[in-house]
């Protein structure tokens, strides 16, 4: 494995030089990282090609959240989760007066909550207030109107969010919002009672054998294992349902465990530490418990952003050197790109076989995922291609939008060439001569010398 450029001194601590011929030295500059995806894998130990992999995924994630500004989303979803906590907490609990389980879910919150109980009897009283001010235990009229966007809006912030992650443009239509985020909230009531019920059941059963030490110690470990692995579970699911496309439960899994393990070990600390700080009391008195949540809150979606950004450098590790300069492509390259997507799509119609997706037409012209989409959707955008959804209305494929037998590489190229505001009047005030000879040149493929025009 022989790197081009001798003059790296800064040499990676776990690539040092074999004593064999099989390894040669890794050096690398830390202003130009590029050398880490031109190394030979095949040439490394199992260990160093694994410390090669991490080492790949902390840099495809520290470049994408620093080029994506993603942690500015994390103050935007606190918000919006300060915004939407009442509502959703008032839908929990309307749900569960319907069923007859609204106590174990209060005394689940109080038990998130114990270290202020202030706040605590704060939230409850604006649930109950909220509640009051329905009929039968379901919000109607205005009061309706307004759960619905605060639930929407939240939702839609965290796709946004993932979507910028994905790099996907397009989000879910708003009848898909409403259905798919409508029902994790329904369905939030019944999963706090089951995890509540599985406790209640393991330390029922615990009281059943008070003189067999092993199965104490077996329940109380479960016990307090649950929560962790709800946590794990629920940054799993996020990460791969949340962003508007496909992702692979290979490369949600690992970054969800570790976000989860990462949020427990947040939330023990606020927990447990948050009594401690005296001086934040002094200052915002019984209301320090509220800036405190919200700094919480706040370092739970960064580390939610960030597992999300793992997920995304999980699935495209391999090919994110292709990826890191997409956006930087020549003009000429971007447009041979996707006129060899438009062949692609345009032979796939006529021999009648199944629309391409992103992942088959990635996977037919060995492009990554990413510049595929991009490019797709600016071909949408261009009406030179048709984005039809399946029957499920979740995985988009694309066909061509004009008549193959009139599509040639000219007529696309001009398509291409001539996309956006090209009237006179938007662009430019002045109509000079200058512009005028320029045009005509550029239409008609002639050159000349600038100072001459």
């Amino acid at each position: 494995m022989q790197v081009q450029n001798p003059a790296y001194r800064f040499t990676v601590p776990f690539f040092r030089r074999s004593k064999t011929k099989d390894y040669a030295i890794l050096h690398m500059k830390l202003r130009d990282i590029d050398y880490i995806w031109s190394v030979n894998e095949h040439t490394l130990n199992p260990l160093r090609r694994w410390w090669l992999h991490v080492l790949k995924r902390v840099i495809i994630t520290i470049e994408c959240i620093r080029k994506n500004n993603i942690m500015s989303y994390g103050s935007a979803l606190t918000y919006s989760t300060m915004l939407a906590a009442v509502p959703v907490l008032a839908i929990i609990f309307g749900i569960g007066r319907g069923f007859g389980f609204a106590p174990y879910i209060e005394e689940r919150i109080r038990e998130s909550l114990q270290v202020s109980p202030e706040l605590t009897d704060k939230v409850i009283e604006f649930v109950n207030s909220y509640l009051e001010h329905t009929q039968g235990g379901v919000v109607i009229g205005v009061g309706l109107i307004v759960l619905m966007y605060t639930l929407v809006s939240l939702t839609s912030n965290v796709e946004t969010a993932f979507n910028t992650i994905w790099y996907v443009r397009s989000s879910r239509n708003l009848y898909r919002s409403i259905i798919d985020y409508m029902s994790i909230f329904f369905l939030l009531p019944f999963v706090i009672v089951i995890t509540s019920g599985v406790n209640l059941f393991l330390l029922t059963f615990k009281g059943l054998f008070p003189d067999y030490q092993f199965v104490n110690d077996t329940v109380e470990f479960f016990v307090h294992f649950t929560p962790i692995l709800l946590a794990c579970l629920t940054f799993v699911l996020l990460y791969k349902f949340i962003p508007n496309t496909e992702v692979k439960w290979r490369s949600a899994l690992w970054p969800g465990i570790v976000a989860g393990l990462i949020f427990m070990i947040v939330q023990y600390l606020y927990f447990h530490y948050q009594i401690k700080l005296s001086s934040y009391n002094a200052i915002y008195g019984s209301f320090a418990a509220i800036p405190l949540f919200m700094l919480w809150l706040h370092i739970s979606w960064c580390i939610c952003l960030i597992g999300g950004q793992l997920c995304y450098a999980n699935q495209y590790m391999e090919s994110y050197a292709f990826e890191r300069s997409g956006l930087e492509l020549s003009r000429r390259y971007r447009d041979s790109l996707s006129l060899l997507l438009m062949c692609r799509i345009c032979k796939r119609f006529a021999s009648g076989a199944k629309p391409f997706t992103v992942r088959s037409l990635a996977k037919d012209t060995h492009l990554p995922e990413t510049i595929v989409h991009i490019l797709l959707d600016e071909l949408v955008g261009m009406q030179l291609l048709a984005e039809i959804l399946d029957e499920r209305g979740t995985t988009s494929h694309y066909l061509p939008a004009i008549d193959i037998n009139r599509i040639t590489v000219k007529m696309a190229m001009k398509r291409i060439d001539s996309h956006g505001v090209e009237r006179l009047d938007r662009v430019w005030l002045l109509n000079t001569k200058e512009w005028e000879r320029l045009r005509y040149l550029r239409s008609h493929d002639e050159d000349a010398l600038l100072i001459d025009v």
